[in-house]
């Protein structure tokens, strides 16, 4: 059976989890998204790609294809389109590995059709394979135009002749997309912040005939056994765009600063206003359609990375990645999301991300967790986040209330309890598992394919070299393969294993089309039997799993995953997301704005979430550019922590302050740029001795400052203090940028000129007596 081979190849490979690329383009994973041994494929001036084939084809009927050959040299070209099969497959993992193998591992001719081609020209060619060349099975086709293959997955039914024992199916549809809010929004009142897109990139996916348009329609074709799997940030910045959005490259200041009129004169700092969007309209009606599934379950938000994210050790941003999305869903679409589900991007959970599960249980909300945390936080001296080149490490998330399940690969459970495709992972965190092989060519689909973390690296390749029909078709077929391995006699005493099928989030149009079309089809033919995601999800009950022994991994990917999130950008993450916790922290709710502290943060977290996304990283064709997104995205966020950290500030009277005597307070004044009051402590450091006493927590009112009287203690043999003030939470996280002043008493003062006027005395009455001196010796006779 497929568990007990995908059990012992894990067994095998346990010295080799998953590990985080050390720095993005490192030039040491390129073999990792490829293997040089694999395909062997060479580039030409003649491609050749299947542009249109059926999913499959009944036992006794020929397969028409129709294919497109292009010349991209300058000569005209006479060339002969081959086809050619392997030997049938029986499973998945063998399917995976024969496209992924050379040309001699397709032994079997079909039809030739020659072809004349000219410069720069592109022709279409139709091909007809008889039915004699493809029996009854699942066949790895390729067509070759000379050094140029094309490679799909190719299925041939037949009716059933005897009576079965049918699977379970459950199969997700992803709806995600690029978001490019611009960086750096904060929450406001009374009313919400304005939406600022920088590209109508969305508009154009929402828009009749955009990609996500058509996966609602392909959707609403087959419910059966089908769920969405919607990122909640999606439908929120849809739910935005309804109400009416702009489209420009920044944003205004949060901060405004205090600017004399002749200084404004020559200049223009005000950011372009931009332009009103034009998709408000689609927005709604996209919207109204989604409200009408009848399956969704939330995706992490804006598809984040939960690895990296649990990595970052902060629980208020792993919080939101996994349990606001079902609040959100309910909200916004009027239905009931599948709760407690966590569908990672990577398609697996590590040992160390696993415990942070227990924040993703839906029993408390998010707002109401974090009110609940600061009343009963314990006081602490940390230094600046921002600056910290640390994450401290935290004990994990409590076990949850609520059973928290995750959707994994099949490979990625070795070492825990299992029971079918349910694995124990923590308590109260269990997995149900796809198989991995068939995740893998249902992750390569569409026009940037993704190379999954937990695929074998041995047949891994740039699955560009096949069209997007190709490997639409391959997809199809594969799910098809996957049902047949767990289809059992109807005399077996054991029940079949379910299958459930998770494709790509981002999954293109044509792909989906092809899989319901399948998934139809096996419902209609009652190869397989429609099972709703929250009874595949639902585990039976499972021995716990205790900690693992020092050096022993138990799950987790069994390869290495070159899209997996850098330390250095977990470390930035990090840092941005602890400076929001204490900056939240010192903020004060008030009941006469409509706005509390963490909806005032929430979209700094967010920033950081879509930062961390998963899904562009994966596939080869676009992993430059998120990773160069992810840096672009912390860099702005940073930047907007910066200016939020100096709009709650201290001004000092002047670098150097005296005192009258020793008994004299210090005055300083702090203000506070922020739409909330802020309560802080007075932090300093100073010379040994120094004691500085605020008389109670420094409270500064919402946009306003106030001046703060410090009774101060400083050393007695000492004219002259030099001290560092700053403003800290009132756990003790600093805050503010420090300052530094001098504190000088009148004493010292004193002291120093009565030095200087006796020294200048001595010196006038020294020269008066030498000059006395001197007259008296001229006046002797």
């Amino acid at each position: 059976m497929r568990r007990a081979v995908a059990a012992g190849l894990a067994v095998a490979c346990l010295s080799t989890p998953a590990l985080a690329a050390p720095t993005p383009y490192d030039p040491e994973t390129a073999d990792q998204w490829v293997n040089p041994m694999a395909r062997g494929d060479e580039a030409g001036d003649i491609t050749v790609d299947i542009t249109q084939a059926p999913d499959s084809v009944s036992e006794g009927d020929s397969l028409r294809l129709q294919l497109t050959v292009a010349n991209s040299s300058e000569e005209a070209a006479s060339l002969t389109l081959s086809t050619r099969r392997g030997d049938p497959t029986w499973d998945v993992a063998g399917a995976r590995r024969a496209l992924a193998l050379d040309a001699s591992a397709y032994p079997w001719f079909g039809p030739t059709v020659d072809v004349e081609v000219g410069p720069g020209e592109r022709r279409e060619v139709p091909l007809e394979l008889p039915a004699e060349f493809l029996p009854v099975g699942t066949w790895p086709l390729m067509v070759t135009a000379g050094e140029n293959t094309e490679r799909m997955l190719v299925t041939v039914t037949a009716d059933a002749e005897e009576e079965q024992q049918t699977p379970g199916l459950t199969v997700l549809l992803p709806l995600t997309s690029r978001l490019d809010i611009v960086p750096g929004e904060t929450g406001e009142a009374p009313e919400e912040a304005p939406l600022i897109l920088g590209s109508e990139h969305l508009a154009g996916q929402i828009a009749p005939g955009g990609r996500l348009s058509e996966l609602l329609d392909i959707y609403a074709a087959e419910e059966r056994g089908t769920c969405l799997a919607v990122d909640p940030a999606l439908v929120d910045t849809v739910s935005r765009m309804s109400r009416g959005y702009t489209v420009a490259q920044s944003r205004p200041s949060l901060i405004t600063t205090k600017q004399r009129l002749r200084d404004s004169w020559f200049t223009d700092d005000d950011p372009e206003p931009g332009a009103p969007g034009r998709g408000a309209a689609d927005a709604a009606a996209w919207l109204e359609r989604l409200q009408g599934a009848g399956c969704v379950v939330a995706l992490p938000w804006a598809d984040a990375d939960i690895d990296a994210v649990a990595r970052t050790e902060d629980e208020w941003l792993f919080r939101e990645a996994t349990q606001r999305g079902t609040e959100v869903l309910r909200e916004e679409l009027g239905v009931e999301p599948v709760p407690n589900v966590v569908i990672p991007s990577s398609g697996y959970i590590t040992e160390q991300a696993a415990p942070s599960l227990g924040w993703a249980d839906q029993s408390v909300p998010v707002d109401q967790a974090w009110e609940a945390s600061v009343a009963t936080r314990e006081p602490q001296i940390t230094d600046n986040a921002l600056e910290s080149p640390v994450i401290p490490d935290h004990a994990g998330a409590p076990t949850p209330a609520q059973p928290v399940r995750a959707i994994v690969a099949d490979n990625s459970v070795w070492g825990v309890p299992q029971s079918g495709a349910h694995a124990h992972l923590a308590p109260g965190v269990t997995a149900t598992t796809f198989p991995a092989a068939l995740g893998s060519l249902l992750a390569a689909t569409g026009p940037a394919p993704q190379t999954t973390g937990y695929s074998n690296p041995d047949w891994r390749f740039d699955y560009r070299l096949d069209s997007v029909t190709a490997r639409a078709i391959t997809a199809g077929s594969a799910l098809r393969l996957a049902v047949a391995e767990e289809t059992l006699p109807a005399e077996w005493a054991q029940s079949p294993e379910p299958v459930l099928a998770v494709p790509a989030p981002r999954l293109d149009a044509a792909t989906a089309r092809t899989l319901v079309s399948t998934v139809t089809e096996l419902y209609d033919a009652r190869a397989a039997r429609p099972v709703p995601l929250a009874e595949a999800v639902t585990a039976p009950l499972l021995d716990p799993v205790g900690p693992p022994a020092v050096g022993v991994t138990r799950f987790g990917s069994p390869w290495s995953d070159p899209s997996a999130v850098s330390d250095t950008e977990v470390l930035r993450a990090a840092q941005q997301t602890r400076y929001t916790d204490d900056l939240t922290r010192m903020m004060v709710n008030d009941p006469v704005i409509n706005l509390t502290r963490y909806d005032f943060t929430l979209p700094l977290r967010r920033d950081v979430l879509m930062a961390l996304s998963g899904t562009s990283r994966s596939s080869l064709a676009t992993n430059r550019d998120a990773v160069e997104a992810t840096n672009g995205r912390l860099d702005a966020n940073r930047r907007t922590l910066q200016e939020l950290r100096g709009s709650v500030a201290l001004f000092p009277p002047g670098n150097v302050y005296t005192r009258a005597s020793e008994s004299s307070p210090l005055l300083i004044v702090a203000g506070n740029g922020l739409p909330l009051p802020v309560d802080a402590e007075l932090a300093y450091t100073g010379p040994e001795g120094t004691v500085l006493t605020a008389h109670g927590p420094v409270h500064i009112p919402a946009y306003g400052s106030i001046t703060v009287q410090l009774t101060a203690d400083l050393p007695e043999d000492e004219d002259q203090s030099q001290l560092s003030l700053w403003l800290a939470t009132r756990d003790g996280s600093p805050i503010s940028t420090p300052v530094e002043i001098t504190v000088q008493t009148r004493a010292g003062i004193v002291g120093t000129y009565g030095i200087a006027l006796l020294v200048v005395v001595g010196l006038s009455l020294a020269l008066l007596f030498r000059v006395g001196r001197h007259r008296r010796r001229r006046q002797r006779p």
